[in-house]
């Protein structure tokens, strides 16, 4: 005889907005990758084209919008840089996701930053600017920039971790609801850069730093900070990155040698969303 469950009714919403009628993309499909390392084990879902990708990843920023402010009243993120990003947040600035999205109750961070001023062209805040947040209507105080380049860059970080600590409040960890995050050539994730010292910091929430004379000064969330969002998406592009995305999620443990490996969610999810170019040298899809 099965065990009954017992129903836990659910808040009801004070006046729910309906959202478009989507239906299902045969093309996704959503797979479990195992890792020599327990605790890297992300979900892993493929789309056939970079359109569908973004597609479906501006549909999951505004449902987790809308769940973390009917369950919390706000909705904090933290953002990344690179085309992907470019072409979501475009997206994102577009019907139906500018009327869906709760954008103000939205709170506006960034998990790094090269160390440059906000007008620079590699600044990710100027490129989020540019095709997200003056598109949408995000009050101005509900944005932090991580750096505007006018400190030192480990002063500029420090100032960045005190934001992050008036903001959070509390003696505990921060807790961002969607952490957007993506995946280099070398594989590092945010500007957390293979065998650097920075990958093992335990105590600062953020760390500020000089790279190399390519990559330069940046600003960056360290992983126990990262590792405490409640969703955490990784969005990979291309063929450029199939044979780098196959060594980490088929490949050995080597977190020193490909730091997005430590990306291990405390509690949250951590999900792996790909167009199948870059999903191509894997063997399960």
């Amino acid at each position: 005889m099965k065990k009954k469950t017992k129903k836990i009714s659910k808040p009801k919403a004070a006046k729910p907005v309906r959202t478009p009628k989507r239906t299902k993309a045969p093309q996704a499909r959503k797979t479990a990758t195992r890792s020599k390392t327990l605790l890297f084990v992300p979900e892993i879902k493929v789309h056939a084209t970079p359109e569908i990708l973004v597609e479906e990843t501006a549909h999951l920023f505004m449902q987790t919008s809308r769940n973390a402010v009917l369950e919390r009243g706000r909705f904090v993120v933290a953002l990344s840089g690179g085309s992907t990003p470019k072409g979501l947040f475009q997206h994102l600035s577009e019907e139906p996701y500018l009327s869906l999205v709760p954008w103000e109750k939205t709170w506006f961070f960034w998990v790094d930053e090269r160390h440059v001023p906000l007008t620079d062209t590699t600044s990710n805040y100027r490129m989020t600017l540019e095709n997200l947040l003056s598109k949408v209507p995000v009050p101005k105080e509900q944005v932090f920039p991580a750096t505007d380049g006018s400190l030192p860059v480990e002063k500029a970080a420090t100032a960045y971790e005190i934001k992050l600590r008036k903001f959070f409040g509390g003696a505990g960890l921060p807790q961002f609801d969607l952490a957007l995050m993506g995946m280099g050539d070398d594989g590092h994730t945010a500007s957390l850069f293979p065998r650097v010292e920075q990958l093992n910091e335990s105590e600062k929430w953020v760390v500020g730093y000089f790279v190399d004379p390519e990559k330069k000064e940046r600003v960056s969330l360290t992983f126990p900070i990262l590792n405490q969002a409640r969703l955490t998406v990784v969005l990979i592009e291309g063929i450029k990155k199939a044979d780098r995305l196959k060594d980490v999620l088929e490949g050995s443990s080597e977190p020193p040698r490909y730091p997005i490996q430590y990306l291990r969610p405390a509690q949250g999810r951590l999900i792996f969303a790909m167009d199948a170019a870059a999903a191509s040298k894997l063997k399960k899809k």
